[in-house]
């Protein structure tokens, strides 16, 4: 498979996030790309909240943003690239809480890649990468077989997504 340029990762997970309507809903847009690396931003809004009293987000916003993120990290992965990848698993250990309006950023890197599955780590933070809020692991099934242009019809069959 031919590696995608930095810019080619772009377009391909900002086309695969439009498609998604609950990320979409959610507001999570990419941040940014570091090599083989995705990070990916939520936005805080009040409507997010889970509780009140502190502002915090509610813990399946959270999960939508850890599972958007470590779902679509595989575009970042040379091996793989983009392609269909429904999640098979995913394991979120929540270490605290995002303080009330603050954005919470995830960070996402496949670790290995088999004919089928590829494995993806990642953790999800708001002030500081080293003061994780959650971390996160995953399984997600690699669907070679459907040609993701076909997915996003916004996108000419030249244009890889």
């Amino acid at each position: 498979m031919r590696r995608l340029s930095h810019s080619e990762k772009v377009r391909a997970i900002e086309a695969i996030s439009e498609q998604i309507p609950h990320a979409r809903l959610l507001g999570i847009c990419l941040e940014r790309i570091d090599g083989e690396e995705l990070t990916m931003k939520m936005p805080y809004r009040d409507e997010l909240v889970g509780n009140p009293q502190t502002g915090a987000i509610h813990g399946g916003a959270l999960t939508v943003l850890l599972d958007q993120t470590l779902g679509i990290a595989s575009v970042c992965c040379d091996q793989v690239g983009p392609m269909l990848t429904p999640t098979l698993d995913l394991r979120i250990d929540h270490l605290g809480v995002a303080p009330a309006g603050r954005d919470i950023f995830a960070v996402g890197r496949v670790y290995r890649v088999t004919r089928r599955i590829v494995f993806v780590e990642g953790f999800a933070y708001c002030e500081s990468r080293e003061r994780s809020i959650a971390r996160a692991t995953g399984s997600w099934v690699l669907m070679s077989e459907v040609d993701s242009r076909t997915l996003f019809p916004a996108h000419s069959p030249e244009t890889p997504v």
